[in-house]
C-alpha cells in the first residue's frame, strides 16, 4: 500500500495511521499541490456494500459542509467502482486518547479543551449538524510547550444533518433528513462506550447526545476512567442505562466541585435534564475557568428593562386629568360658598377675625387652583419631566390638600360622619395622584423611566 497512487493524485506515504468502523486512514501526499493530506479509504470488505458507500458519501458531503477552524475539513472525495475515499486536511498532533494514556490533565487543561470542543459543537449544532460519535479517538490535540493548543474534531462519519426546532417543543432536533439515526437493522452503529442512553435505546439522537459524550470525555480527562465501561458491551450498555457516575473527587481529590456538577449535568439520563445547548455548557466552563483564574465575572452593563406599570399610561393620565378637574370644581364651589357662610366656622374663630381669614382662604384657593391648572396643562401636553416635577412638589401638594380637607371639616362639622369620610377621601387623593403620575412618568424622571406605552 505504501507508495501507491490513489485517484491518480494522492500517494500513500505511511502505513495506516488510524482505523474506524467505516474506513482506514492513511497519511498521503497530494502530488499536484505538494502538501500532506489525510486519506480515509473505505474498508475493502465494504467496498461493494451499497449501504456503506452511501453512508461514506454522506460523510464526505457533511464534512465538506461544515466550516470551522476546529473541525477537520474535507477537501476531496473520490468514488469509483475500484476505490472510494475522502481526503481531509492533515492535522498534526496527537489524539486525545493517546494523551489520556500518557498524561494527567490539570483542571485548567480540562477546561481549556472542554471550552474549545463545546464551542466547536455549538457552531456545528447551529448549522444543523450533530456528530453522534464523539470520543477521545476523534479529537486531535495540537500540543504546544505550555499545554494543549488548538483542538480538531475528526470523523463526522456518523454525523447527521438535522432540522432545528425550538427546545420548548419536543426536542432540539427533529427527524433526520435522511437515513436512520443510530442503527442499521438491529445493529447499533457507533462507539458504545460514549453513547448516550437515547442512542442505546435506538431513539432519535439530537444535539444533547453530543453534550452527553463531551461530559463523558471531560469526566475521563479528570479521572482517567470511563465510569460506564464494562467487561462486555452488554455490561457497558447496562451501566449507561442504569448507573450514575461516581463523584469526580473519588478519583481526583483536587478537582473543584463545580467541575463535578458540570459533568454530572452533562451525564443525566434524561436529556431534558442536561445542558440544552453546547453554548450553555461552554458558558459554565468559561465561568469556572474565570473563577479559578480569579477573573471577576463580567457584568451586564445594559440597562434593565423598565418595569411594567400597574396602570396603563393612557388610563393613568386620564384619571389624573379628571382629578384635577374635580379639584377645580371643588375650589370654585368653596370660592363662592365661603364669603357668605363664614359664620358657620366654630366658635374658636372670633367674628372680628373673619375679616382677615376670608381673604387668606380665598388667596390659598386661588394658588391651589393655579397649581391644578398647571398640572392639567402639563399632563395634557405630555410634559416629559412631569414625574420629577411632581416628586419635588408633592410635600406642598400634600399640605395644601390636607389644609383644604380641614377647612371643609370646619365648615361642615355638623354633618358628622359624612364630613369625616370626605376628609379621608381628600387626604387620600394626593397619594392616588402620585401613583398615577409615577405610572405615567416614573418617580425619577420623564416618560423613558416609566411605562413604555406612548401617550397619544
Amino acid at each position: 500500500m505504501e507508495g501507491e497512487l490513489k485517484g491518480g493524485r494522492y500517494r500513500i506515504e505511511h502505513p495506516p495511521i488510524g482505523e474506524g468502523g467505516m474506513g482506514i486512514v492513511y497519511r498521503a501526499c497530494d502530488t499536484r499541490l505538494d502538501c500532506t493530506v489525510a486519506l480515509k479509504e473505505i474498508k475493502p470488505e465494504h467496498l461493494h456494500d451499497s449501504q456503506f458507500r452511501r453512508r461514506f458519501a454522506s460523510e464526505a458531503k457533511l464534512a465538506a459542509g461544515i466550516s470551522h477552524p476546529n473541525i477537520a475539513r474535507a477537501i476531496d472525495f473520490v468514488d469509483s467502482e475500484a476505490e472510494s475515499f475522502i481526503v481531509y486536511e492533515f492535522v498534526e498532533g496527537v489524539t486525545l486518547r493517546k494523551q489520556l494514556t500518557e498524561h494527567r490533565f490539570t483542571t485548567e487543561e480540562i477546561l481549556d479543551i472542554g471550552i474549545k470542543i463545546a464551542d466547536t459543537l455549538s457552531a456545528a449544532h447551529e448549522k444543523g449538524f450533530i456528530h453522534r460519535d464523539l470520543k477521545p479517538e476523534n479529537i486531535m490535540l495540537m500540543l504546544r510547550p505550555d499545554g494543549p493548543g488548538r483542538v480538531k474534531i475528526l470523523d463526522f462519519g456518523l454525523a447527521k444533518r438535522v432540522k432545528l426546532i425550538s427546545l420548548g417543543e419536543q426536542s432540539t432536533t427533529a427527524a433526520a433528513e435522511t437515513g436512520a439515526i443510530t442503527c442499521t437493522g438491529m445493529a447499533i452503529i457507533g462507539t458504545i462506550n460514549y453513547m448516550s442512553p437515547e442512542q442505546i435505546k435506538m431513539e432519535p439522537a439530537d444535539t444533547r447526545a453530543d453534550i452527553y459524550a463531551l461530559g463523558l470525555i471531560l469526566y475521563e480527562m479528570a479521572t482517567g476512567v470511563n465510569p460506564f465501561r464494562g467487561d462486555q458491551p452488554t455490561s457497558t450498555i447496562a451501566n449507561i442505562l442504569n448507573l450514575d457516575p461516581p463523584p469526580v473527587a473519588r478519583y481526583n481529590s483536587v478537582s473543584p466541585p463545580q467541575l463535578d456538577h458540570i459533568v454530572r449535568k452533562c451525564l443525566r439520563k434524561e436529556r431534558e435534564a442536561r445542558y440544552q445547548s453546547a453554548g450553555e455548557l461552554r458558558t459554565d466552563l468559561e465561568r469556572l475557568q474565570n473563577e479559578l483564574r480569579g477573573v471577576p465575572e463580567k457584568k451586564d452593563d445594559r440597562p434593565l428593562p423598565a418595569p411594567e406599570a400597574p396602570i396603563p399610561r393612557r388610563l393613568a393620565c386620564s384619571l389624573f386629568l379628571l382629578i384635577q378637574v374635580g379639584y377645580l370644581i371643588m375650589y370654585g364651589i368653596a370660592f363662592a360658598y365661603l364669603p357668605e357662610n363664614v359664620h358657620r366656622l366654630p366658635r374658636f374663630l372670633r367674628p372680628e377675625e373673619w375679616a382677615w381669614f376670608v381673604p387668606v382662604a380665598l388667596t390659598v384657593l386661588c394658588a391651589a387652583a393655579a397649581v391644578r391648572l398647571y398640572f392639567l396643562a402639563a399632563v395634557a401636553f405630555d410634559y416629559a419631566d412631569m414625574g420629577r416635577l411632581f416628586r419635588r412638589v408633592f410635600p406642598g401638594i400634600l399640605i395644601l390638600d390636607v389644609g383644604f380637607a380641614l377647612f371643609a371639616l370646619l365648615l361642615f362639622l355638623r354633618w358628622g360622619f359624612i364630613t369625616l369620610l370626605c376628609l379621608v377621601a381628600l387626604v387620600f387623593l394626593p397619594f392616588s395622584q402620585r401613583t398615577l403620575i409615577y405610572c405615567a412618568y416614573g418617580p425619577r424622571g420623564g416618560r423613558s423611566s416609566a411605562a413604555k406605552a406612548s401617550f397619544t
